[in-house]
């Protein structure tokens, strides 16, 4: 089964295994041999006062065993998950992008497209801004979006204006530390003002392409690279901008599932000979640091096969493709996990169970 490379499944339904001359679609690069160890670099690690230990090496599996298997490797952070299928896979634990549904992105749109917002707080004056006047401040941006726990499910091309633009506009008091993005539901998540800027928050009014709408409040959503998806509000109603006698902390990703690690395969209904050139592809991604390798064993963690994900950046996340074959009929299961800038091995990994007939 072919599939497109510029879209992004976002359920294992979506992709099954590329079998029979996969492989000569990707560029040749060469993986290496990660080192074997009891204990690999970074699968004991700290963050914040949490101490993860990971280890994949169990009791012996009823699967064929093949050390440092080679292959090709390749990867990309482009691609974009569909309108109709980004928020289907958010959580509903919360009030922001992470609720569903999102009628502003479902296909048939009742709403209107408004971008008015109130900005108020500790400034000298509020006002009201209509960001469609602001079109000569516009950016695009691919951006990742990922919640602090589950595997990583969303990645947009977002067009909007900078949070940047709008704080440049307000005349603000000494002292003001703290902004918040109020939903028209009444949801709003502080953050430290120094934070927003830093990482280039915007105000968008459209995703993917499509111009947002909405039946209650405006229609503008902030989203915030390299930070977890509770923080990314819908249907913006103001702005307020405070001083807050102690600046809010920024929730982190639940360090459990630091450096996410997804196959997007399913092995369902696939025959595979011996021989076959056999494609595996999934996506990774930390939320705040960059994955440097993706990693692959075909004999429950004992050797590693380690392929570097050069230039790779935290804001978005890693499509990866491996593919590889067998000369030997029998069950087998490939694991595969992620490496961070920071050296930290995912504390989840990923595995998948296949048959050579």
């Amino acid at each position: 089964m072919s599939k497109t490379t510029n879209k992004i499944m976002a359920s294992m339904a979506g992709a099954v295994l590329l079998a029979s001359g996969a492989g000569a679609a990707f560029g040749n690069l060469a993986p290496a041999i990660a080192e074997s160890e009891t204990e690999p670099t970074g699968t004991v690690h700290t963050v914040a006062d949490f101490d993860i230990a990971s280890s994949w090496l169990g009791e012996e599996a009823p699967y064929k065993q093949m050390s440092n298997v080679e292959g090709t490797f390749e990867f990309d952070q482009e691609g974009v998950t569909p309108n109709d299928e980004l928020f289907n896979v958010f959580g509903t634990a919360i009030l922001s992008m992470c609720s569903k549904p999102a009628p502003e992105l479902e296909a048939e749109q009742t709403g209107v497209a408004n971008y008015y917002i109130n900005v108020g707080g500790n400034i000298q004056k509020g006002f009201t801004l209509d960001l469609s006047e602001l079109d000569g401040e516009e950016q695009e941006m691919l951006m990742g979006c990922s919640c602090a726990t589950g595997s990583p499910f969303g990645q947009a091309s977002v067009i909007g204006v900078p949070l940047a633009s709008v704080i440049g506009m307000a005349d603000l008091e000494e002292g003001v530390n703290t902004i918040t993005a109020y939903g028209a539901d009444g949801f709003g998540q502080p953050l430290p003002l120094q934070y927003a800027l830093e990482k280039n928050a915007l105000l968008v009014y459209k995703v993917n392409g499509q111009e947002l709408k909405s039946s209650e409040g405006s229609s503008v959503q902030l989203w915030m690279p390299e930070t977890v998806a509770r923080y990314f509000t819908r249907n913006i109603a103001s702005i307020e901008l405070t001083r807050e006698e102690a600046v809010p902390k920024v929730q982190q990703v639940d360090p459990t599932y630091r450096n996410k690690i997804e196959i997007k395969n399913s092995s369902d209904g696939c025959t595979f000979k011996a021989g076959d050139q056999i494609t595996f592809e999934g996506v990774a991604d930390d939320c705040g640091s960059p994955v440097t390798a993706i990693e692959f064993s075909f004999d429950g963690g004992r050797t590693w096969t380690a392929c570097e994900t050069e230039g790779a950046t935290a804001d978005k996340w890693v499509n990866w493709h491996f593919t590889t074959s067998f000369e030997e009929t029998g069950d087998y299961e490939m694991t595969v996990r992620a490496r961070t800038a920071d050296d930290v091995v995912s504390p989840l990994s990923a595995s998948l169970t296949f048959e050579i007939a």
